[in-house]
């Protein structure tokens, strides 16, 4: 009987050694091993569409208003600076487009006040008085996800109300003036859902020159009103 040489009978070993170690070797290499799946990345909120909201605030600032009357009445040139502090409140609707970062949008809202100042000259009273405001504005923003700070600017509406008494004549008078102004500001908002839309803002108004005449018992009088104001505003609105 013959019996395998020892070398030979060693290579055969080693040869079964590695057959069996191979498979071993694979699954522990790097390319077997299967890495879990990338969590998927939140999206970027988006600020274009229509939105509707309501605001509250507050304004506040110093108008000069002065008598003129061509009758040479003893209140002629009297001049004054009067508070026109008010609480305000209304509704303002909008559209936004986002490219980028920039948010380009237009806005338009209407408020309710209070605001009104009585004047006293020599034999006359006045009284300036208005109980709204609205305003039409283009805005831009920069947006960082769900925060976007703006500026805004464009045309401010109003109407004045008027009333003057001669307390030396016993007369009096009552006109008003619709006046178109500026308005221009700045503001900040944050998307606190998908729809809910909070927001803070300051404006400056300024309505320019507003010349008052009175007719009737009152003929030859005139009232200058420079009015500017200050405001500050909180919103809360709903984007489609």
């Amino acid at each position: 009987m013959m019996h395998p040489k020892p070398g030979l009978a060693r290579l055969a070993l080693l040869c079964a050694s590695l057959l069996c170690a191979a498979p071993a070797v694979a699954a522990d290499t790097p390319s077997s091993r299967l890495l879990p799946p990338a969590p998927a990345l939140p999206d970027i909120y988006s600020w274009t569409g229509i939105y509707l909201g309501v605001q509250a605030g507050y304004s506040w600032g110093q108008e000069r208003t002065a008598f003129s009357d061509a009758l040479g009445r003893a209140f002629n040139g009297a001049a004054f600076r009067q508070s026109s502090d008010s609480a305000l409140g209304g509704a303002h609707a909008g559209f936004n487009l986002q490219t980028g970062s920039i948010v380009l949008g237009i806005e338009g809202d209407v408020e309710a006040l209070d605001a009104g100042e009585t004047l006293v000259a020599p034999a006359m009273t006045g009284r300036v008085k208005r109980d709204w405001q609205a305003s039409v504005r283009g805005r831009v923003g920069f947006a960082m996800d769900r925060f976007m700070i703006y500026a805004t600017g464009g045309a401010a509406f109003t109407d004045f109300d008027y009333h003057l008494y001669d307390a030396a004549a016993g007369l009096s008078a009552s006109t008003d003036r619709s006046k178109t102004g500026w308005t221009a500001g700045a503001g900040v908002n944050f998307a606190y859902t998908d729809n809910l839309i909070l927001g803070a803002e300051y404006r400056y108004t300024d309505f320019g020159k507003v010349n008052a005449a009175g007719s009737g018992p009152l003929l030859g009088l005139t009232v200058r009103h420079e009015p500017t104001t200050h405001t500050l505003r909180a919103s809360l609105a709903y984007k489609f």
